[in-house]
């Protein structure tokens, strides 16, 4: 960040959730800004004739989209990027950013974006967070924005009861154990009536964590019930306790520590439901590409009895997976592109289900799926930009949009999640 400062106006969000104004020298993205307001402005980065910026006030017009109370922690804390949104208005704002993002190479999807429902969320919805843990000034929290600095977070309004009302005593429980940096894995069921949480080298830092540095079970607070080490790679090192939680859905779940799964508290039975719904009776196979511990593969087989090939290539995720549905083939450690170049003449009567990482699909996925063309593919997006490049590229090859919506999963940013289902005629 330089000293360097602007008053300009906001004209409106864009893909990433920043204002975009113009100013002499070019297009300025700013963060904390929203449409209508003329604000001040500070560098945090130039390239080129692109400069990106954080607000520092605003001048005139405060727009009625901007919460007049904000979080305590906003401008300081890097956990969201949103704390400045109303909560009522947020849902809807994030259709358009997502459409923003689609761009105009996609000018049809972005408009579908646009207009999609949104199914909004409370706040207080993470179950599942990485806090990060500096000795030295005894602070457990997320990393200051822009930097690798640890703030406090009491009162944080994303986290849930369970893990806010932790937060003091693990700091305690660390202080007397931890005494270098590390990051700490949080994840909870569904009720926050069990945790677990697990020790991980920091980004940087030393990758070395000893044993000695888990606090013990009897200074660990309630409900944890169990404490572990991480590598780097989700290489589990027991300590004490149970390794996992079960999320209570129509089909429990196993899920161990450090694994991924969809972490709002309150929208995931809906998920659950509405993949379900989506996905219908007919028991055609399915094969999810993105498998995790099996979450989406559930509410499919919820929707009927049904045969299931799941792809997870990260090794913690699919040993979950492997115990959440025993009997059925799970490629453990493949990718969905290794997994599609080994397996070919698959039936066309089937249902895809993809749920990729924010860089979405792999140009070779994308090409291996239009090449195999089964009937539907359910695309589930944590990224409207590379989603509509995705969707686009099939839409290119045959498909056809037959359902689409955006889902909040992540409050208080700018993130949303696109729900979506293809099907080739």
């Amino acid at each position: 960040m330089t000293d360097e400062r602007a008053v300009l106006r906001i004209e409106k969000l864009v893909g990433g959730g920043a204002g975009l104004a113009h100013g002499p020298d070019g297009a300025w993205f700013i963060r904390g800004a929203l449409p209508g307001e003329l604000v001040q402005a500070v560098v945090t980065k130039r390239a080129g004739r692109v400069t990106h910026a954080m607000t520092l006030g605003v001048v005139e017009d405060p727009s009625p989209l901007r919460d007049p109370a904000p979080c305590p922690h906003a401008g300081t804390c890097g956990g969201c990027d949103w704390p400045h949104v109303r909560a009522d208005r947020e849902a809807n704002l994030k259709a358009d950013v997502a459409a923003e993002a689609a761009g105009k190479k996609r000018g049809r999807l972005a408009e579908a974006l646009r207009a999609a429902p949104v199914t909004p969320s409370p706040r207080a919805y993470r179950l599942r967070a990485r806090l990060h843990w500096d000795p030295g000034r005894r602070c457990l929290g997320f990393y200051r924005a822009r930097s690798r600095e640890a703030v406090s977070i009491e009162g944080c309004r994303i986290l849930s009861p369970t893990m806010l009302a932790a937060l003091e005593p693990l700091g305690e429980a660390l202080a007397g154990a931890c005494p270098q940096p590390a990051d700490v894995e949080w994840l909870e069921n569904l009720d926050g009536s069990a945790a677990i949480a697990a020790l991980r080298p920091s980004k940087g830092g030393d990758g070395h964590l000893r044993r000695s540095w888990v606090p013990a079970r009897t200074d660990a607070p309630s409900p944890l019930v169990g404490f572990h080490l991480l590598s780097r790679s989700g290489r589990l090192r027991p300590v004490w306790g149970t390794a996992h939680v079960m999320m209570q859905l129509p089909k429990p779940l196993v899920v161990p520590v450090g694994s991924f799964f969809q972490g709002n508290r309150h929208l995931v039975p809906w998920l659950f439901r509405r993949v379900t719904e989506l996905v219908g009776p007919t028991p055609v196979p399915v094969w999810d590409l993105h498998a995790g511990v099996g979450f989406l593969a559930a509410a499919a087989l919820e929707a009927a009895p049904r045969p299931l090939t799941l792809v997870e290539s990260y090794g913690p995720a699919s040993v979950g997976a492997a115990s959440n549905f025993p009997g059925v083939d799970v490629f453990g450690g493949w990718t969905a592109e290794e997994y599609l170049q080994r397996h070919t003449g698959l039936p066309r009567e089937a249902l895809v289900i993809t749920d990729p990482p924010r860089s979405g699909l792999s140009p070779m996925l994308s090409r291996r799926l239009a090449e195999w063309r089964p009937d539907r593919i359910l695309m589930l997006g944590c990224d409207p930009a590379t989603w509509a490049r995705d969707a686009g590229f099939l839409l290119d090859h045959g498909y056809t949009l037959t359902h689409l919506e955006l889902v909040d999963l992540f409050p208080t940013t700018h993130h949303v999640e696109v729900l979506a289902m293809l099907e080739s005629p």
